[in-house]
């Protein structure tokens, strides 16, 4: 019975081994997703920056095409001062170029506070794509990482379960079959030692006729509170 005490033990430490791999797994695909955000957020940044840096470009040609526009006007005014006949025709014609001039003026300004926030964005824009270079190679990395551990924890899951299996031929097994009932009821924990007359499982004290039985390995007993399997803790 001891050696079926110590196949249930070999079993559980390959179990617990599966969950904790198996659980890895699991969470991976979440890590990943995390670990992606930066590259997400670095997209976004240098998206949204081109959409700024295009809206203003189309800003800057209205402004180029007022200006010339301005430009064509101011031109035709003042070929037509010769046609003047009167003082009076030729002061209003001056205050109307003068007034032309100073739209001119003003779109000249703003054509200019254009360009300069253009040429801001520019740098803005290369900095986020810089970032965002950055970003992917620090993802992929970190992609090629999860995907390399990722690997690793499936072959070692085979390797625990051809284990387990193979162990699991020696068994008893009714006792196997209590052994898996207990497992998924007691959260994979369907063997416990003893520590001095304590269940380990559920740390409740025994009763001292139990303890001794329980040392002396002759048959299974199991806990009389949580009933998982109980065996000796090793010296």
């Amino acid at each position: 019975m001891k050696e079926q005490l110590a196949l249930l033990v070999q079993l559980q430490e390959l179990d617990l081994q599966l969950n904790q791999q198996k659980g890895e797994q699991k969470n991976l695909p979440e890590k990943l997703k995390i670990s992606e955000r930066p590259l997400v957020e670095a997209r976004a940044a240098v998206a949204e920056a081109k959409a700024t840096l295009d809206s203003l470009n189309k800003e800057r040609k209205e402004k180029e095409q007022a200006l010339q526009s301005a430009e064509e006007k101011i031109v035709k005014l003042k070929g037509r001062l010769t046609e003047l006949k009167t003082n009076k025709e030729y002061q209003a014609h001056l205050q109307e170029i003068e007034s032309a001039n100073a739209e001119k003026g003003k779109t000249e300004e703003l054509l200019l506070m254009v360009m300069e926030k253009g040429d801001l964005l520019k740098k803005e824009l290369a900095s986020k794509e810089a970032a965002l270079a950055s970003q992917e190679k620090v993802f992929h990395s970190e992609k090629a990482q999860m995907e390399g551990h990722l690997k690793m924890l499936v072959e070692s899951a085979h390797k625990l379960e051809s284990e387990w299996a193979l162990l699991s031929e020696k068994a008893d097994k009714k006792l196997l079959e209590e052994y898996k009932r207990l497992a998924v009821s007691r959260k994979g924990v369907a063997v416990a030692p003893l520590k001095g007359n304590i269940c380990t499982g559920c740390h409740f004290s025994l009763p001292p006729q139990l303890i001794a039985e329980v040392k002396m390995g002759t048959k299974i007993h199991t806990c009389t509170y949580c009933h998982r399997i109980l065996y000796p803790k090793p010296a």
